[in-house]
């Protein structure tokens, strides 16, 4: 038996997959978005860090995503950063999953047709523009 399904649905099968998939333990598929900071603890322009409800329930919680646009690349200590022979400058703004597993999880089951609804769906979640997904 073959069953059809219209490229709209699945695209949102795979969006709401996406939702639950970084959503905290307690359900809420909201993201907080924090300032990074240097290693002296500054803040640094056009970049953030992102995290759920988890990241506030106990310690040694990690970040989901990172975020930089083109204006952190835009400085004289990262001037040079490639990607296989790329400047990240021309790349950003950039996010970056941190979550290696939940890579492996939506490769295995969306292959890469997940990757331009994750930049849809954080685009709709944070409200930041996203050029490259790096993963």
């Amino acid at each position: 038996m073959k069953y059809l399904i219209t490229e709209s649905k699945l695209e949102q099968v795979i969006y709401d997959y996406i939702d639950k998939l970084f959503a905290a333990e307690n359900g809420k598929t909201e993201i907080h978005k924090l300032n990074s900071l240097g290693e002296d603890d500054d803040e640094i322009d056009d970049a953030y860090d992102f995290v759920n409800d988890d990241y506030y329930d106990g310690d040694n919680q990690d970040y989901l995503f990172s975020w930089t646009g083109r204006e952190y690349y835009d400085n004289e200590k990262r001037k040079n950063y490639q990607s296989k022979g790329i400047k990240f400058i021309d790349l950003a703004p950039i996010v970056e999953i941190h979550d290696e597993n939940k890579i492996r999880t939506l490769n295995l089951i969306f292959n890469e047709m997940w990757k331009p609804i994750f930049k849809k769906w954080f685009q709709d979640k944070v409200n930041l523009p996203v050029k490259t997904l790096y993963v």
